[in-house]
């Protein structure tokens, strides 16, 4: 005669889920490098909020500088000045970071080009300049009213 197989029902008697789970899980015991300070900046329910309260979207609260660092003379102020470049970097929206690849060299390159002053400026990179108006005096004639 053919022996029946009897199937295995897990109760809360036989079957240990504690001892399964430590056996069979995900264990992570590392520190974790998210950095959790950034979590209400990054949460679409808390952004949501805070433009129904108040009609704005969140803005970058210090924008990101092209700066001349040919001054620099020793390493360590290299490192900070490199450093500090990657984290201003890294404060760009993803949709301009990846417009330069992610890498932040593209991006000095890219504003060190003069041809592409107009480009940065409406990308928001430059500010745009500030134009002097010269006013004539009374009495004068500007030379274009003279003919």
């Amino acid at each position: 005669m053919k022996e029946r197989k009897v199937p295995f029902l897990r109760t809360p008697y036989n079957y240990d889920g504690d001892k399964v789970s430590d056996e069979t899980g995900l264990s992570c015991p590392e520190p974790s490098l998210a950095q959790q300070n950034f979590k209400d900046e990054t949460d679409i329910n808390f952004i949501v909020r805070q433009f129904g309260l108040t009609g704005e979207l969140p803005s970058q609260t210090i924008s990101p500088q092209y700066g001349d660092f040919t001054g620099v003379l020793d390493y360590h102020s290299a490192v900070n000045a490199v450093l500090a470049a990657q984290d201003e970097f890294m404060e760009l929206p993803a949709q301009m970071r990846a417009r330069f690849d992610n890498d932040p060299a593209k991006l000095i390159d890219f504003l060190g080009n003069e041809e592409n002053r107009e480009e940065a400026i409406k990308l928001g990179l430059v500010d745009k300049p500030i134009s002097v108006h010269t006013e004539t005096p009374v009495g004068e004639v500007k030379p274009a009213e003279a003919q």
